[in-house]
């Protein structure tokens, strides 16, 4: 029994910890990746020139097309708040127009500030309305590609911790899965197929526990199949072992009933009463051995034959016998040119176990109607009796019902009976597995 090292819950924090230790770890490799990418080229000389040029040159297009003054000091404004990221500096007449850097409260310094020496340095001209003025651009021209690069990393970050649980996730439903699978597996019958337990955790438990149930079936249903086996042997040999009794016994009653003994007198009714009950009891245990040796049978060996000849053949032996012990047969149908697929030995027995209830349950003053029936799909036998008012009642076992059943279903075939009144009826039904064709005359 394995025991639980790690429950699902400290398991799936465990996994989201190791998700944000890969995560994080991602996050701060892409960042130092993209950091020297941008100081690298943004951050130099040469970039920063021709940042600040190009946007002299978008600054001074923008003045033009809206006719500014060096003095239209919220038409700036609103150009740096659109530009983003950038500081606009104005001068005209050697003095300070325009600083976005400035307050409300530093406005007071515009026309009264005056041009220094880093502004001769760095500013450019731009030809207002009013005027040429110098222009100064400074910019964090980097900001936004390092809010992009941030963005990306924390996406990509973001898609390792999902990826690393998902995984981590997923191993543990494709096993769920599997013990499932193999739940329905044992449900189908499959007793022998071993569950399969992987880790310590509650649904490995639970596999074990089902294979722990598998295993304790399996043994009983072993243990039921062995009594059942052990049954079986203990009948047939008892159910043997009576025949050699009750065949002399059987012997000595018939040597008494040939002695001249009247029927009329005591002793002769108990002769002939004692004679009708072994010949009962022999009959009933040779359904009882039948019976229990087909159960202890491996599936018949089936062959296809001809229903016109088989099956003539054996009707043609019971009518016989019927017409010996005085009975009318009557014999409606025809036998169709089909196949059937039967198991001869059974297939004899079926037949002597009807004929064996015919003459010992059906009345001779009526008709017995054998009917055979057939379509493509199946060939039916149909039989009808009239039940001897003394024996009213079939035996409580219906052993005889039961082996004829069973070696019809050994037969992939079908029997039924039924009983209205004092008419017993019963149904043998096979399937035809091909049909024979006709031979073409010249």
């Amino acid at each position: 029994m394995a025991h639980r090292k790690f429950t699902l819950n400290q398991k799936l924090a465990l996994l989201i910890v190791v998700a944000a230790f890969a995560s994080g770890i991602v996050f701060l490799t892409l960042q130092k990746i993209s950091n020297d990418l941008i100081d690298s080229y943004m951050n130099s000389d040469e970039y920063y020139q021709e940042t600040s040029a190009r946007y002299i040159k978008r600054f001074s297009q923008y003045v033009s097309l809206n006719e500014l003054a060096s003095t239209d000091r919220k038409a700036f404004g609103e150009w740096v708040r659109k530009e983003n990221y950038i500081m606009l500096t104005i001068f005209k007449d050697q003095l300070l127009q325009y600083d976005s850097n400035y307050m409300t409260a530093d406005e007071a310094a515009y026309g009264k500030e005056k041009v220094n020496q880093y502004v001769q340095n760095h500013s450019h001209p731009v030809k207002f309305s009013d005027g040429e003025g110098r222009v100064i651009i400074d910019g964090f021209y980097s900001s936004r590609y390092y809010d992009l690069a941030f963005t990306a990393e924390l996406i990509g970050a973001t898609l390792i911790f999902l990826t690393v649980v998902l995984l981590g996730i997923r191993r543990r439903v494709r096993y769920l899965r599997q013990i499932n699978q193999e739940i329905h597996m044992l449900e189908g019958g499959e007793m022998d197929y071993q569950m399969t337990v992987k880790g310590h955790d509650e649904i490995a438990l639970i596999a074990e526990s089902i294979e722990e149930l598998r295993k304790a079936f399996l043994d009983k249903l072993l243990a039921i199949e062995k009594l059942q086996a052990e049954s079986r042997s203990l009948v047939t040999e008892m159910s043997h072992d009576m025949r050699t009794p009750l065949t002399s016994l059987i012997m000595y009653l018939e040597f008494a009933k040939q002695e001249d003994v009247p029927i009329v007198t005591d002793q002769g009714r108990y002769i002939a009463s004692a004679y009708g009950k072994a010949l009962q009891l022999k009959t009933l245990s040779d359904n009882l051995f039948d019976y229990f040796l087909l159960d202890k049978e491996h599936a018949a060996d089936l062959e296809s034959v001809a229903v016109k000849e088989v099956i003539y053949d054996l009707i043609s032996d019971q009518m016989s016998i019927l017409h010996q012990e005085q009975f009318r047969v009557n014999i409606t149908g025809e036998l169709p040119d089909t196949f059937i697929d039967v198991n001869m030995e059974e297939l004899g027995r079926v037949f002597d176990n009807i004929m064996s209830n015919l003459l010992k349950y059906a009345d001779r003053q009526e008709t017995i109607n054998i009917t055979f029936g057939s379509d493509r799909e199946k060939f039916e036998i149909h039989i009808s009796n009239t039940i001897k008012a003394t024996d009213s009642t079939t035996e409580s076992t219906r052993l005889g019902e039961r082996s004829i059943a069973r070696m019809m279903s050994r037969m992939q075939g079908q029997f039924y009976s039924s009983q209205d009144n004092t008419i017993y009826k019963t149904v043998l039904r096979f399937w035809n597995t091909r049909i024979q064709l006709a031979e073409k005359t010249p």
